[in-house]
């Protein structure tokens, strides 16, 4: 019995033990900067059933394999299921990339979902934080601190130099699209509101287009802005960005806080 018992646990349980951690980080190197795995409940309980899934694929691998192959250790069997998760180039289709990609089976499907549910989450994430402002002037001070905030972040122990400067480059890149989105939409609405003054009336609906067009460009290229900060930022950073955003947001209200945080552009 106590034979047995040793033998489940060396050819079944041992693989899928190893199998876990091995699969979340590469999960996490594979997904390094388009999402974070733990950010929704959808999320986390796809990156779950991965896990899962291929530690139980690891399991039945090790249980059926190792009776006939008593040369192969079972925490390889873990860590090869495990890795499978990792993305390989299109030189690597190799025989023992098929036999990984047995080992997986079905984890493609998960994957793939799993890609499509953090994109979701980034976006829902950027239309949250890019709601709310009320003019261009709050708008433009929040991303003035977003850009310090992630200038702030670029170095990160293990980024090369290079990663370091092109991320800087983006950051300033993305940070002066949303600075003339906005001064577009200024342009545009002090254009009609002086016009109305002068005719004395209400701006025509094709005007009110022509405004919020131009205040939806600006609210899109911020959202491009935030994308950095979900892709490189860290969950710690989270309350500080809302911490950022609720100051310019102050200011649109008229309270204390407003013009420390448009110093920040």
């Amino acid at each position: 019995m106590a034979v047995e018992q040793a033998s489940f646990i060396a050819e079944w349980a041992l693989p899928a033990v190893v199998c876990a951690p091995v699969t979340w980080v590469g999960l996490v190197f594979r997904f390094r900067e388009e999402g974070r795995l733990l950010g929704s409940a959808r999320s986390f309980g796809l990156t779950v059933a991965v896990v899962l899934w291929t530690s139980a694929m690891a399991a039945v691998a090790g249980g059926l394999v190792l009776p006939h192959a008593s040369s192969v250790p079972p925490v390889a069997v873990g860590v090869v299921a495990g890795s499978g998760v990792i993305p390989r180039g299109r030189g690597e289709q190799t025989g023992a990339r098929a036999v990984l990609a047995v080992l997986t089976l079905g984890d493609s499907l998960l994957l793939q979902q799993l890609a499509l549910r953090l994109r979701l989450d980034r976006a829902e994430w950027c239309d949250r934080m890019a709601e709310g402002f009320r003019d261009c002037w709050d708008l433009d001070a929040f991303a003035g601190a977003l850009k310090n905030h992630l200038l702030h972040r670029v170095e990160v122990h293990g980024r090369t130099s290079r990663a370091r400067t092109q991320l800087r480059r983006e950051i300033a890149d993305r940070h002066s699209d949303v600075r003339a989105a906005a001064q577009r939409w200024i342009t545009v609405e002090t254009r009609i509101d002086k016009l109305c003054q002068q005719q004395g009336r209400y701006p025509t609906r094709e005007e009110q287009r022509l405004v919020r067009r131009a205040f939806g460009e600006a609210e899109q290229y911020l959202r491009y802005l935030l994308e950095l900060e979900h892709a490189h930022g860290k969950r710690s950073d989270h309350g500080r960005v809302l911490e950022l955003r609720g100051r310019c947001l102050v200011q649109a209200e008229g309270e204390p806080g407003g013009a420390q945080c448009a110093s920040g552009a």
